[in-house]
């Protein structure tokens, strides 16, 4: 197995949150030795220094500072996000129903909710607590399968396999996890515990449910990666991967993890939050510094792209056919749901061919709808440069995804290229 994914398996067994996918990040960093500064601390940085700052748990900026002024140089970007399709768990959510005790979700994002059901399922979270007269935000995990989506017996959803599995999000998304009324103060309990804290600590927590099934190794030549989260946090692995081997160059290199990308974007945590702009005028030094540098700028954006199913073909366009394991694809759209230009296209393609890595290109059916990304927000709010990009994957939002383990490598390749500023732009 190559070392590119066997780091990947290890990061998406240690990211069944935004939060904990950051908590990961910020390991690797510090291993490779990236100092944390803070966004309420004064930054006095020089060319060389290794840095990250991370904002609200759950997004994250690392940088290598350039050896000429961002000014002059300006900044090669790579952005990203931490989260993923799945369910959150409701503020209020116990519910003791027919002699079992169940909790109620919300959906969040766009998962294929069908592919949850009856999978050993486990819980993680953050958990609110006073800590020396602090108001402190704890992570925790549930690594066994206490949580279930029970499906109904055919007999009772005869036309399932016909019409397709379908649940009310409100009455039948409920998960099962004991049948005792007092289940919930234990489960609380066993919250407290993964959370390193005492059950009475305990303020407020947020959950969300996670797939327990590891990731696995597919395909009768071992080519293909299954794993939940592949969507989008691939792409956050291999940010992390390139800005921690990248060398120092000119232009400095910045890798933005953001959060709820699956929501939309616009949250304290998300791409059309402040936190790119003033992390990158911060680096600047001024205001106007800033300007120039967004003018010789370039951005990034890497989320994963359909790959043609070949069971769904009519879905996907005749002209555009991405395919596993064949590169990373540039993802266009006419209605702006890409951020890519054919000029900002034309800079990926010469950073592939530099990376030595085949690339693709992907565009919907003309009458169909493509997809966002954060690529469009990041754009818009600092006016850089982007091109949108992604691996191919299938099953794309499913409890278990599937993308190919050679494009991984290729994208690293492509985004180390990229950070490096290897590909002067005017």
């Amino acid at each position: 197995m190559k070392n590119e994914i066997k780091g990947l398996i290890s990061f998406l067994e240690n990211s069944p949150t935004a939060s904990h996918c950051v908590q990961i990040s910020a390991e690797l960093l510090k291993k490779d030795g990236f100092i944390e500064v803070f966004m309420g601390d004064e930054w006095r940085l020089n060319k060389g220094d290794k840095c990250f700052v991370i904002d609200s748990a759950s997004t994250l900026a690392a940088f290598i500072v350039g050896n000429k002024p961002a000014a002059d140089a300006g900044f090669r970007i790579i952005g990203t996000h931490t989260d993923a399709p799945g369910f959150r768990l409701k503020p209020e959510p116990y519910a003791y129903t027919e002699g079992l005790s169940t909790l109620g979700v919300e959906i969040y994002g766009g998962p294929t909710v069908a592919t949850w059901f009856d999978r050993d399922l486990g819980l993680a979270g953050s958990v609110s607590i006073m800590e020396k007269d602090r108001l402190t935000t704890k992570l925790f995990r549930i690594n066994k399968p206490v949580l279930r989506f029970p499906s109904p017996a055919i007999h009772l959803n005869r036309t399932a396999n016909k019409d397709g599995f379908k649940a009310n999000a409100e009455e039948q998304l409920l998960l099962v996890f004991g049948d005792d009324e007092n289940d919930y103060e234990t489960l609380k309990e066993m919250i407290a515990k993964a959370a390193n804290i005492r059950s009475e600590q305990m303020i407020d927590f947020s959950g969300e449910v996670f797939d327990l099934q590891l990731p696995a190794l597919n395909g009768i030549k071992g080519n293909y990666l299954i794993a939940s989260g592949i969507d989008n946090k691939a792409s956050t692995h291999a940010a992390v991967a390139a800005v921690t081997t990248a060398e120092t160059a000119d232009s400095t290199a910045v890798a933005f993890l953001f959060d709820n990308e699956e929501i939309g974007s616009r949250t304290v945590n998300g791409a059309a939050s402040p936190f790119m702009e003033r992390v990158l005028e911060r680096i600047s030094g001024t205001r106007d510094d800033f300007f120039r540098a967004c003018s010789r700028s370039m951005n990034v954006s890497a989320d994963c792209v359909h790959a043609i199913h070949p069971g769904w073909v009519a879905k996907h366009s005749k002209l555009s056919k991405p395919q596993l394991n064949k590169g990373p694809a540039i993802k266009m759209s006419a209605g702006g749901s890409y951020a890519s230009t054919a000029r900002t296209s034309a800079y990926f393609m010469k950073c592939a061919e530099l990376a030595e890595s085949p690339v693709q290109k992907f565009v919907s059916r003309a009458d169909g709808k493509s997809g966002g990304t954060l690529g469009p927000i990041a754009a818009t709010g600092t006016g850089i440069p982007t091109v949108d990009v992604g691996n191919p994957m299938l099953s794309m939002h499913s409890a278990r995804e599937m993308a190919g383990t050679v494009d991984h490598k290729n994208m690293i390749n492509c985004m180390k290229v990229h950070l490096e500023g290897r590909i002067a732009i005017s």
